[in-house]
């Protein structure tokens, strides 16, 4: 199945990179932004174990929200760079149960809500393959780093691409759908890196502003 995902997607993105509808020239440029957010009502579980009793640890109703606005110009006709800021708020709750293998009476919960505040700034190239003079596809290449705003020193550096479908209404306001994607991402502070390859999260939406498109 998987194989047979990848050879389509092969092929539709050939297909889209053969046609010849024009999106813009160079030295034009666009102005815009795009808004994510994701929502899961059940985030994760941790069990351990004391001497007299054990504690569940759980989160839920995790939300993630991120703003990017976005400015960019066209260095061929369908090659574009852009620098995107980026804002996120991650949020949700928190809950922990101790239950005693003693004395039931001290058994006790207690719940908290947290959230983090991020900001960072990425850049980015597009390369617009359009089917018709409204429709089309891009695919995003991208590299970002993102600090936390209590503890500055805490982020990530981020490496990656998405997919993206773009609808122009008029013939200057196109209107993005991202989603999915690949990411190569590393921890400042531990070090840690980690991979990612979906194509059904990390939905986005977003609008450009085009001058000089006809």
């Amino acid at each position: 199945m998987k194989q047979k995902l990848l050879a389509l997607s092969i092929l539709f993105i050939s297909c889209i990179s053969a046609a010849s509808a024009q999106t813009g020239h160079k030295g034009e440029f666009y102005l815009g932004g795009s808004l994510s957010y994701d929502y899961s009502g059940y985030g994760s579980s941790n069990t351990i174990n004391y001497n007299d009793g054990y504690t569940i640890y759980t989160t839920s109703k995790i939300s993630s929200f991120s703003i990017r606005p976005e400015f960019g110009f066209f260095i061929s006709d369908k090659w574009s760079i852009g620098i995107q800021p980026v804002y996120l708020r991650n949020s949700g709750t928190e809950t922990s149960n101790f239950y005693s293998a003693t004395t039931p009476a001290n058994d006790f919960v207690s719940s908290n809500t947290y959230h983090n505040d991020v900001v960072g700034i990425g850049v980015h190239a597009r390369y617009y393959c359009m089917i018709t003079d409204k429709f089309g596809f891009f695919p995003e290449f991208g590299i970002s780093t993102l600090n936390n705003t209590t503890y500055f020193k805490y982020g990530t550096f981020s490496l990656g691409g998405t997919p993206n479908f773009v609808f122009f209404p008029t013939p200057k306001l196109g209107v993005n759908l991202g989603f999915g994607g690949a990411a190569y991402n590393l921890d400042y502070q531990t070090k840690d890196s980690t991979f990612h390859l979906g194509l059904n999260d990390n939905i986005s939406f977003g609008l450009n502003y085009f001058w000089g498109r006809k």
